[in-house]
């Protein structure tokens, strides 16, 4: 074998111009790939965090029929508690359920601002302050003033809604909103924080207010429309259904409130299973793509070295060794190509992954619901270089046996008849 291996070193370097062709066709389809992957992991892994943080938690517990009415915002299904005895206590109660690490309440409301002649269309949130900061870390994103505190009638409001209202940081708003009764109100609040987020639902739709000042003025003490469980690791939150569920069994007698997870019971989760599935044999057809050029460069190769071929069978060599010696040579282009891939494109990633791609202008006109940034960032990680190493070198073995194939099956005599 050492025999072999120190031939197909010697082969490859007597036409060093085709192997360098070859490798590097191999190289920039790893490079592809390797950014590709990078890419679209950025993409779901912000697409994931952003549908947890702002929708879905990594369990959401909503009434039966507030599920078939979100859309509308209705407030005539909302939790409150086991029974009737307001969320809070149903807050103790999750929480000593082995894996529940954090309970995260809100209460979300449509509203309007009265601006010249028109209406202003927002969405509320009523959150409370401390628990929202500990999740999502919304005081990050604020660039002016601060978060609400409980019992204050403030708000915090987004970049692109405070424009669209003409309001700044300091100023008063008056916000109107619809109870529950069907009675149409309106209260003022004190604005004083100003939020700035690469979320279009953020800047332009939410404004947050107190939890208790949001059950005030709706006039739902104890109540909100949902409640987010954040366990120690998403991916494994469907564990804790069972004990959940057994709470629930023993609690609710009413038999209204529905578990929802995270990744099992939304359609845009759904769907982005289904296209990492696809991505998989995206990647492997590009380098499939460069392969051809190799295949190509190795039959040519066969034909040129039919002679030699039948003297090298005359003397002893079987078929498999012959097919060995071709298809080390394929595996040494696909290894250096491969390395050379997975190096550029690493670098590549890394980059990106520090200054970002700017999607924004084809994202205009997109439904501010769906989770998107308009900046993707690649994620780096060796894992990504590994494999993409690992399966180019893989692919580029296995294309290397056709040519390699057609060299082991040449019959000495006839070899040695060609000129």
């Amino acid at each position: 074998m050492k025999f072999l291996w120190n031939l197909a070193k010697k082969n490859l370097s007597r036409s060093r111009i085709r192997t360098s062709i070859s490798a590097i066709a191999i190289a920039v389809a790893i490079i592809a790939v390797v950014f590709a992957r990078g890419l679209i992991s950025g993409m779901i892994e912000s697409t994931f965090e952003n549908h947890i943080h702002y929708k879905a938690g990594h369990i959401r517990i909503i009434d039966e029929e507030y599920k078939l009415k979100e859309r509308l915002l209705s407030l005539n299904y909302s939790l409150d508690g086991f029974n009737g005895k307001g969320y809070s206590e149903m807050i103790e109660k999750l929480k000593s359920v082995e894996g529940v690490k954090q309970v995260i309440p809100r209460l979300k409301f449509g509203a309007v601002v009265s601006r010249d002649d028109e209406l202003v269309g927002m969405m509320g949130w009523g959150i409370d302050p401390a628990e929202e900061i500990a999740f999502t870390r919304i005081d990050e994103k604020i660039i002016e003033g601060r978060m609400v505190e409980p019992g204050s009638r403030e708000v915090v409001i987004g970049a692109g809604l405070l424009e669209k209202i003409d309001r700044e940081v300091g100023d008063k708003v008056t916000i109107l909103y619809t109870t529950p009764f069907g009675s149409f109100k309106g209260s003022t609040f004190q604005i004083v924080g100003k939020l700035q987020s690469a979320l279009q639902i953020l800047d332009d739709t939410i404004f947050y207010l107190p939890l208790d000042q949001a059950q005030r003025i709706l006039e739902m003490p104890g109540e909100v429309t949902e409640l987010l469980l954040i366990t120690s690791n998403q991916y494994k939150a469907a564990s804790i259904l069972p004990g959940l569920n057994e709470l629930f069994s023993q609690e609710d007698e009413s038999g209204k409130y529905i578990l929802q997870v995270w990744n099992k019971d939304y359609e845009l989760i759904g769907l982005f299973d289904i296209a990492t599935k696809i991505y998989n044999f995206v990647y492997i057809f590009i380098i499939l793509l460069a392969c051809f050029v190799l295949v190509n460069t190795l039959i040519m190769i066969v034909n040129e070295r039919t002679r030699e071929i039948g003297m090298m069978s005359a003397l002893g060599l079987s078929s498999r060794e012959i097919l060995y010696l071709f298809t080390m040579e394929g595996a040494i282009i696909g290894v250096i190509g491969s390395a050379i891939g997975a190096v550029l494109g690493g670098v590549l990633t890394k980059v990106v992954s520090v200054i970002g791609l700017d999607y924004s202008a084809a994202m205009e006109g997109m439904s501010a619901d769906l989770m998107f940034e308009p900046i993707f960032y690649t994620v780096f990680s060796l894992e990504n270089l590994v494999f993409c190493f690992v399966l180019g070198v893989f692919v580029v073995t296995i294309a290397c046996i056709i040519p390699a194939r057609k060299a082991a099956k040449l019959e000495p005599t006839e070899a040695l008849r060609q000129i």
